[in-house]
This record gives C-alpha cells, structure tokens and sequence, in this order.
C-alpha cells in the first residue's frame, strides 16, 4: 500500500507541475479547423462523429492499446479506469455471479442505470437491468476502442441510459489479415482464442472462436466455463452501399451461490448458460451531405437452472413436510427483436443534424420468476432527433431528444442541450443539462416468485418479490460544467455535476400479512416478499477529472479522479443509499516502452469505502496495484508477443461489493501470435 501510494504522490506532483508550466498559445483569428485540430471524434453521444471538444456530454475513450497495456483480460475490469466508476467483483446468487459496474452511485449487483451497447447493439438484460459480462459473445483481442458517456444520454439512446452509456466498437475485419492465436494461463484463469481475419473480392470477414476457464474467488461457488464464437464481415456493395454482417454464439457453464452469513436455505448449483445474436446493417450514402442506415438485430438468451434446497427438516421444525427438499425450475428464455433507421444530413457548414426511429420487442418466459407458464410482451417504440449548430467559430450549440414508448410506463420524453465555447484552440468550457429515465425492469415490474412448500397439514409459501405494475420510471435531472484543455503533452477533462433522481424505485419487506398467517390463496405463509414503490428524491453532486500525459514519446501516464457525494433520506429512498458509492476514487496506468520489443505497465486503484445496495454491503477502503511486462518478437513469418501480468501485487486482501467476496494477488502468464 506504502508503495501504491508514493508512486501515486509523485504521479500528481508531476502533473501539477505540468500544469503551472505549460503555456498556452492564443490565437485571436482562429479558423474551425484550428480549433479542431489533431482532437480525437467519438461516434456515442450524439450519434454523430464529433470531436470531443464539441461533444455535448463529457466522454473517455478507451482504445485498444490502452487495454493491452493494461494487462485486463475481464471487460468490466477496464472501467476501472474511467472516473466516477465503481467496478466490483462479485459472486452472488441469483444472476449476480459477476462483475458490478456502475456509474455515481446507486450501485446494486445488477447496476441497471447503465446502458451498455456492442457496436450499437444494447445487451442491457430486461430482466434484472444491467449485463451478464462474462456471457458476451466478444473478445477482447477484437474490440478496437470503447467510448463511454460520463452522464446521461437517454436522448440519444433512450431509457436506462441512465447515468451513462457505454459502446464496445470492436475492429473492421480489414483492420488485421491473417490468423492470430492467443492462451492465458494463470491462478485460476486459463482461456485461449483464435482469430482468422481475410478478404474475398468486396468482403472483408472474421471468425473468433475461444475458451474461457475462470475458477473465480477463493471460498465461493463461481466458477465460469464458456465458450465463444464471433463472426463479423463488411461488404462494400458500390461506392454508395455498405453491408455489414454480425453473429455471435456463447454457451457454457456457470457457477452460483448465495451470500455468507445467512442461513442456507439453498444449494450451491451450476447453470447451463446460452445466448446468441444475429445483426445486419445497410449504410447508404444518399450524397455528399447525407447518410441513411437501417439496422436490424434478433438476440437470444438462456438459462438452464435447477435449484435444489438443503434438507428443510430442521429448519421448518413447526411442521411435518411431506418431502425433506424441495427443487425449482429456474429456465429462463429472453428473446429481443430490434430494427432501427437513422438519417444523419448536413444543411450547411454551421448546421448538421440527425434523426431516427426504432421499435423493439422483448418476450420473456420464467415460470418460477413470474409466476407463470405463459410469455410476456415488452414493446418499445423510439424517436430520436439531434442538432448541432455553430453559430461562430468558438461556440458550438447541441439539441436533442429522445421520445419512446413502452408497455410497462407509456409515453417518455428525454431532451438535452449544451453550449460549448471555445476560448481557444486548447481549451473550451461545456455548460450542459440532460434528462433520463429509467424504466422499471421485470424484477420491479412484473416479478411474482413463490415457493410452495407440502406438509401433512397446510401448504406453505415462501414469498420471495412481488412486482408492482404501477411503478413510474426513475427521472434524472443533470447538469455540468466541463472543461477541456490541450497543453500539448498534456491534456485534460474535468467536469462538475449535480443530479437530480426523482421517483426513485425503493425495494422493502411487505409486512401487511404477518408471517404464519393465511394469504388469500390459502397458504401459511413463511417468508414475506419484497416488493416496489417509487419514493423519495435523491441529489448526487461531485467533480471528476481526466488527465492524460505524455511525459516523452515512450512514457504516457492516464490518470484520473472523482469525488462523489450524494444526499438523500434513506428511510425514503434505500439504507445506505448515500455511501453506495465510493466518496473517492483514483486510478493511474503508467507505461512506459523501453524499445522495440520490451515494455511495462504499472496500475494503480484506490476507493474509498462504499456500502453497495442489495446484497452488497459495507467495504473498506482498497487499495490495489498492478504490473505489466511485456516482450515482442518478430520472426520470417511469425510475429507475437509474451506478457506476465500480475493483479494485487502486495497482496491486499480486501473485499469488493459485499465482504464475501476477498480478492488476493493473482499473476497470469499470455501468449498470443499473429502469422
């Protein structure tokens, strides 16, 4: 920890000092393509490609190589460098062996107020909200960049884009031809991928396939053994058409069980898990200042799950039962229709735009979770609109909104505005207020999980959730001042914010029928469910910033910082609810290449302490320390590279998201080759 933190002392003192050296160079008669220089375009905010100067919500872009020299081989784990991120790792019980990522607070094991999309496509789970991460049909080697929306974007990609949106963009196929292997073997962690990339006439393809073996924490049932498959090709029909084609297949095995320190009711069981998708996108170029596209993807995703209690006898000792245990089929199927047009166009140099529509359908079976044998509908239908206008040189004005539809909360509006003034070409100042809303999932919706236990007497019933049909959506109201600032090797991203969460959805026990009692059904009950209501209103306020350095060509640094602070009523709202994020969280990665073939890494985080919500509780404050080595080499035909990669290098055993889940050091060992 001692070492952590003096690297990361003279981390801040060096950037410190940058700052007070660095000269600025004013410019008075300044052209647009001085202001928009060598900055680098994002596609997500506004669906438009913007530099980030112009964009209206701050933005980090993650690229590849970044992602390399990180040494991360989970997806989740690389929001760990994004600010204002809370990333956890957990093994939980109920859909939750996974990692928990969420954006400001609020954080749950599911963290649905984040919208997560591939390539454009949303994988965000109406079940529960947020993301299955180890089920996604991707691998790492294939993403070319991720940009991820620090703040709301419901306008331009609709409810649950919450407190944020994050888009993988994985590489073009003609990106990098030819076969490329790679195997990681470590403590508990072993996969091994295969990539094939080539052209045929006006198509570029790829194939990956691969294997992934993670043993998980220590002490726990978490287990993941999957396996992928990912196709992807790009069809240049003529110079005004393009096609792109996208497939993706994982099925597998999961581990779960339920949390320590409660009395088991439950055996630890292991779920079958599969899920597929299929994509096309046409994109035509109608002239030289418009483009129309038309997407159009199906996904489909299952779970085989039987749940087997302990032997009930001695913990139902008031009655004789009938049979000692009892199973539950879990099966789940979720099946989503989407097809989106999009029509971006140019009225004149100062003005440009973009609009849409999109309608989708989600039809979910769970017996056990709803309460039935029969599907249930979800229906969504979208229309989104974006402006960006610059009305001189040094100020750039962005509108937009988003309208939808659905079947669980009506008719929602999203809008958003923001005003950029540039006062030169190195710094600008963002003053921006967006809206969102977060629609209830099946969980908070439409849930009604029971179980019936037989004795010779009265059946009785274990009340587990009951959902609420009439929930509101949850409604953010943000505001922000950034500001962005190009000092040559060192630039930065820094932002203030106040949110505004009103209806929040609270979860709490239902004791209108004290336990033992009879329902209306004419069972004893056991257990008294947890059920949904909106309530209060929560304020989260902070600042966060950014700040990449490139201290020589060889040796960059990317650091970063937030302070979170959030203000409620937790008898309103959620126990807790104002330490469900880190007060304070950092993160460095510093790498540094000593030639050619050789290079490293060091990475820093630290958080403060947080008590997450659900079945999260309270951990300390962590403090967590990484390092790369990495050497490549060059042969006739063959070319690759060998990295060892070590997690928690001191050592500190601490916990992430509740106390059962203890995370020691871990080192890794990966090969990979390109022929």
């Amino acid at each position: 920890m001692t070492n952590g933190l003096a690297s990361l002392c003279f981390v801040f003192f060096a950037i410190f000092s940058q700052v007070l050296t660095a000269k600025e160079n004013l410019i008075k008669d300044a052209t647009e393509d001085d202001y928009i220089g060598d900055v680098p375009r994002v596609l997500t905010i506004s669906r438009l490609s913007q530099s980030v100067v112009d964009a209206p919500a701050a933005v980090t872009v993650i690229d590849r190589e970044t992602i390399r020299a990180s040494g991360i081989v989970d997806i989740p784990e690389i929001f760990r460098l994004v600010p204002g991120f809370y990333v956890g790792t957990n093994a939980g019980f109920v859909h939750n062996t996974n990692h928990v990522v969420s954006y400001h607070g609020m954080t749950t094991a599911y963290s649905g107020a984040m919208q997560v999309l591939i390539n454009g496509r949303s994988v965000y789970s109406p079940l529960y909200g947020g993301v299955q991460w180890s089920e996604l049909p991707i691998a790492i080697a294939d993403i070319e960049r991720i940009e991820i929306t620090r703040g709301p974007n419901a306008a331009s990609y609709g409810a649950n884009s919450f407190f944020g949106v994050i888009n993988i963009l994985t590489q073009n196929p003609s990106d990098q031809l030819g076969t490329s292997i790679s195997a990681t073997y470590g403590n508990g962690r072993h996969e091994a991928f295969a990539r094939y990339a080539g052209k045929q006439a006006d198509v570029n393809y790829r194939i990956t396939a691969g294997y992934r073996d993670d043993d998980g924490l220590d002490n726990r049932y978490d287990f993941k053994r999957t396996r992928l498959l990912n196709a992807q090709a790009d069809y240049r029909v003529n110079d005004k058409n393009n096609l792109e084609f996208e497939f993706g297949l994982v099925n597998g095995n999961r581990e779960d069980d339920q949390s320590l320190g409660t009395t088991r009711y439950f055996q630890p069981r292991v779920r079958g898990i599969e899920n597929n998708y299929e994509l096309i996108h046409w994109q035509h170029n109608v002239s030289d200042n418009s483009d129309f596209s038309l997407k159009a993807y199906h996904s489909f995703d299952k779970t085989e799950d039987v749940i087997n209690s302990v032997n009930l006898v001695g913990l139902l000792s008031f009655a004789t039962l009938l049979s000692p245990t009892i199973q539950v089929n879990n099966d789940i199927e979720m099946e989503r229709y989407d097809i989106e047009a999009q029509h971006n166009f140019s009225i004149s140099p100062i003005l440009r735009g973009i609009w849409g529509a999109s309608v989708r359908q989600d039809t979910m079976y769970s017996s056990h979770y709803l309460g039935t044998q029969n599907l249930d509908t979800f229906n969504l239908q979208r229309v989104f609109g974006h402006i960006e206008w610059r009305p001189m040189d040094r100020v750039v004005l962005n509108i937009g909104t988003m309208i939808e539809n659905n079947s669980f909360t009506g008719v929602n509006a999203s809008p958003r505005a923001s005003i950029n003034f540039k006062l030169n070409p190195n710094q600008t100042i963002r003053f921006g207020i967006s809206t969102a809303l977060r629609t209830p999932n099946y969980l908070e919706d439409k849930f009604n999980t029971n179980i019936e236990v037989q004795t010779t007497l009265i059946q009785l019933q274990a009340q587990f959730i009951r959902g609420n049909s009439n929930l509101k959506p949850e409604r953010i109201i943000s505001r922000e001042i950034g500001y962005l600032g190009d000092f040559g090797q060192l630039n930065l991203d820094t932002r203030v914010f106040y949110d505004n969460i009103h209806d929040c959805i609270k979860s709490d026990i239902d004791r209108t029928i004290p336990l033992l009692a009879i329902t209306p059904s004419g069972y004893a009950l056991i257990k008294q469910p947890t059920v949904y209501a909106n309530a209060g209103d929560v304020a989260v306020k902070g600042f966060e910033a950014q700040a990449k350095w490139h201290i020589t060509k060889d040796t960059h640094l990317l650091l970063n910082y937030a302070y979170v602070n959030i203000d409620a009523d937790g008898k309103q709202t959620a126990n807790n609810i104002t330490m469900s994020m880190p007060r304070d969280t950092i993160s460095a990665l510093l790498t540094h290449r000593f030639n050619t073939q050789w290079d490293a890494s060091y990475a820093y985080y630290q958080t403060s302490e947080v008590t997450a919500l659900g079945d999260g509780g309270l951990v300390g404050s962590t403090q967590r320390t990484d390092v790369r080595l990495a050497r490549k080499f060059n042969a006739e035909h063959i070319r690759g590279e060998v990295s060892v990669v070590v997690e928690n290098l001191f050592n500190e055993h601490y916990q992430e998201f509740a106390d059962y889940n203890t995370l020691k050091r871990r080192a890794r060992l990966n090969v990979s080759l390109d022929f």
